[in-house]
């Protein structure tokens, strides 16, 4: 049986080594080179309740389940989260068999962190504040010997441009390889690991890969989407100025609020206590709404991350001892944060909702699957608890692994699946990409050409942190009235009216989907926004007596 992993972090690498391992055919393909991926920039960790004698006294499955769907605003799924957090000691063991070297104490213990939102120390490190780029690497080196034992094949450079479907399944995908020819591969299967899409918004954590490239492919080949008006903003993020006078958004980890860093106004005051009761250690919705609604509150509305009383009470070298990989990025940004305070700001981090899959990774379209944050599995609920996405993507990875050998049934995406009640509107996609050189002067003046960084602003402005039914109008009128300058731009166009019709949908505020002309707990329905492009057009359903798995 052939298999096709699109994607090369944590969730792709995950699936293509695990499908090699039980004897399948595999290729794995990826956009840019096999190091490009959200899960290299990892810096947080791998949440997870180790056995009976590892993990922290009092911990249990059960907590990291409570602790996920709090997180969540209780708008996930209890099933899919009770399959995540039970299988996080086996997803560590196996995780450790293929080389990955997690933090050890003094005799050889895993060593066990608090982060925002975790009830008890549980969360895993490689190399401290690398772990991300721990996992990754670890992966990398054991697909490239299954590669040398001609077990996996690899196409680096690879942009998939369709999903090739026979009678409603996929059976394969296009591709432009590197030397820009069109390619065709089939395949009994197809498992989507693409990521996210941070370069929607103009401040964000993802690297320049991440344009939601596996959103749209499985929507303009059937897939049933789920939930895509939450998108979590991290909120504590350097802006570090480049050469070229443009800005990298460079994430400072939740781990260095869990060491006891505070985030203050230019006051000096710790002010986010005002916006949540848990205060610097509340869900990451809260806090970067918390610094949004100050900025907008206050004339001087900069935050700071305060680290500095870390550095007092444990010596000025723990800081670089404890998160080398962040003293390193702050002093090459000038800052010596052992002493002074760190300017912040939240960006665009991780995307909850995606592409509907069931406990198998299987979507709504025979033959294709989705893992990790291209996925909306239901265990992120409407916001996405610290450190919880790596294990996500590896242990979903395996499941739809093991149905896609196995030929399990397909998954019908059935009416009950969202519930019966529901609220429909017809979104058109984006208008097309303009032949420039056959457009006169007049069209090119009106409607607009959109650029990348048109979009991006638009995005951040009317569907970033605070929203509001003004602004999602405007900015629908802004992206359907208006046409793209390339074809990737096009793309996250339609990617951003694909967001903002689910969140013009969901009216009411739930997690990192604030409404400010709406309040949590009001009389909207609390269900789930599922979308469907059909002929070129979307259908958002708000789904109000039910979940999906």
């Amino acid at each position: 049986m052939s298999i096709l992993v699109v994607g090369s972090g944590v969730a792709g690498l995950t699936a293509a080594i695990s499908a090699a391992q039980r004897g399948a055919e595999v290729t794995l393909l990826t956009k840019g080179a096999l190091t490009d991926s959200n899960s290299m920039l990892a810096q947080g960790g791998y949440a997870s309740v180790l056995g009976p004698n590892e993990r922290t006294p009092g911990d249990s499955v059960e907590s990291h389940v409570q602790d996920t769907l709090a997180a969540g605003s209780f708008h996930g799924s209890a099933e899919a989260v009770r399959v995540l957090c039970a299988q996080g000691a086996e997803s560590v063991a196996e995780l450790i068999a293929r080389g990955v070297p997690f933090d050890r104490d003094a005799v050889g213990r895993l060593l066990l962190t608090v982060e925002a939102a975790h009830s008890f120390p549980r969360v895993l490190h490689v190399g401290g504040d690398a772990s991300g780029r721990g996992l990754t690497t670890a992966l990398l080196a054991f697909a490239k010997s299954l590669a040398d034992e001609g077990r996996l094949r690899v196409i680096e450079h690879a942009a998939v441009t369709s999903l090739v479907l026979d009678s409603g399944a996929v059976t394969g995908l296009e591709y432009v390889s590197s030397d820009g020819l069109r390619r065709r591969q089939r395949a009994s299967s197809v498992i989507l690991a693409t990521g996210g899409a941070g370069q929607l918004f103009a401040h964000t954590t993802n690297p320049a890969v991440a344009t939601g490239d596996g959103v749209l492919l499985a929507a303009r080949a059937g897939a049933v989407l789920k939930d895509v008006e939450f998108y979590q903003f991290h909120p504590t993020v350097l802006q570090v100025a480049r050469a070229d006078g443009g800005f990298d958004s460079q994430l400072v980890s939740e781990a260095v609020r869990g060491e006891g860093a505070v985030i203050r106004d230019a006051s000096g005051r710790a002010f986010v206590s005002d916006y949540h009761p848990s205060g610097d250690l509340a869900p990451r919705d809260a806090v970067s709404r918390a610094l949004a609604l100050h900025q907008r509150e206050n004339a001087s509305g900069q935050a700071y991350l305060d680290a500095t009383g870390i550095a007092a009470e444990r010596g000025r070298d723990f800081l670089a001892r404890r998160f080398p990989s962040l003293d390193a990025m702050t002093r090459a940004a000038g800052f010596d944060w052992a002493r002074e305070l760190l300017p912040i700001s939240p960006a665009a981090h991780y995307w909850m909702g995606g592409v509907a899959t069931d406990l198998h990774g299987a979507t709504s379209v025979p033959g294709l699957y989705a893992v990790g944050e291209v996925a909306f599995t239901g265990v992120h609920g409407a916001n996405r608890l610290a450190s919880n996405s790596l294990l996500e993507g590896a242990v979903f990875a395996n499941h739809a692994v093991a149905h896609a050998l196995s030929r399990g049934e397909s998954w019908t995406a059935s009416p009950a699946d969202f519930g019966e009640e529901h609220l429909e509107v017809c979104v058109p996609e984006a208008p097309e990409v303009p032949e420039t050189s056959a457009v006169p002067l007049r069209a090119l003046l009106s409607p607009a050409i959109l650029s990348r960084t048109d979009v991006q602003q638009a995005m951040e402005q009317d569907a970033g942190i605070i929203r509001d039914a003004a602004g999602l109008n405007r900015l629908r009128h802004h992206l359907s009235s208006n046409r793209a300058a390339d074809e990737e731009t096009h793309d996250l166009k339609t990617l951003g009216l694909l967001l903002t019709e689910s969140a013009a949908a969901r009216r009411e505020s739930l997690g990192a989907h604030y409404r400010q002309d709406s309040v949590s707990g009001g009389s909207e329905p609390r269900g789930g926004v599922v979308l469907k492009m059909e002929n070129r057009t979307s259908t958002a359903e708000l789904a109000t007596a039910g979940r999906m798995a």
